[in-house]
């Protein structure tokens, strides 16, 4: 009998840890701006996780990351929902006022669900280190110089990959809109 841990011996339990350790912290940022508290950005996260381990094909998925972020941004939505419910009973009677809500409309939804879809296939688009300039930057929220240190490359360098990837970005989405 082996005495190695489960992670090492299934490939599929090996990637997703990998997935985690790589998202946990820009994950962490996303869920913290969104509710001003760690610890429910904490809650987030491991509810995030919980919901991915039930996805059997999440490593099939062409762009785990963009599913990843699209369901963290649900989570968002539901947490919203779920705190309005839940302080209903603490607030005096407000008939007749009018509540603005953050909360997008089905049609904002599905134009951002459909521009998420426009943007992962214009970075499929790009070239592998342009691709990673791109996430490093906007998912990881990097420095050009962080960038340039993990990738061995100069920030002259990541500052004209950004340009050019952003330019073909913006040249993509304004074709189909």
């Amino acid at each position: 009998m082996s005495n190695s841990c489960p992670a090492t011996t299934n490939p599929t339990v090996a990637h997703f840890d990998t997935l985690v350790r790589r998202l946990r912290n820009p994950l962490m940022r996303f869920f913290t701006r969104r509710t001003g508290s760690s610890a429910d950005a904490e809650e987030l996260v491991q509810e995030l996780f919980v919901r991915l381990l039930r996805r059997q094909d999440l490593l099939a998925l062409e762009n785990v990351d963009g599913y990843v972020f699209e369901t963290a941004a649900n989570l968002i939505r539901d947490k919203a929902r779920r705190d309005i419910v839940r302080a209903s009973d603490r607030h005096d009677d407000v008939t007749g006022l009018s509540l603005a809500t953050d909360a997008p409309s089905a049609e904002d939804s599905l134009v951002s669900r459909q521009r998420l879809a426009r943007l992962i296939k214009a970075l499929d688009t790009l070239p592998p280190r342009a691709q990673a300039i791109v996430m490093l930057r906007r998912f990881e929220e990097m420095s050009y110089a962080e960038i340039g240190k993990k990738l061995g490359i100069s920030v002259s360098a990541v500052e004209k990959h950004m340009v050019r990837a952003m330019d073909a970005l913006k040249l993509i989405d304004s074709l189909v809109d």
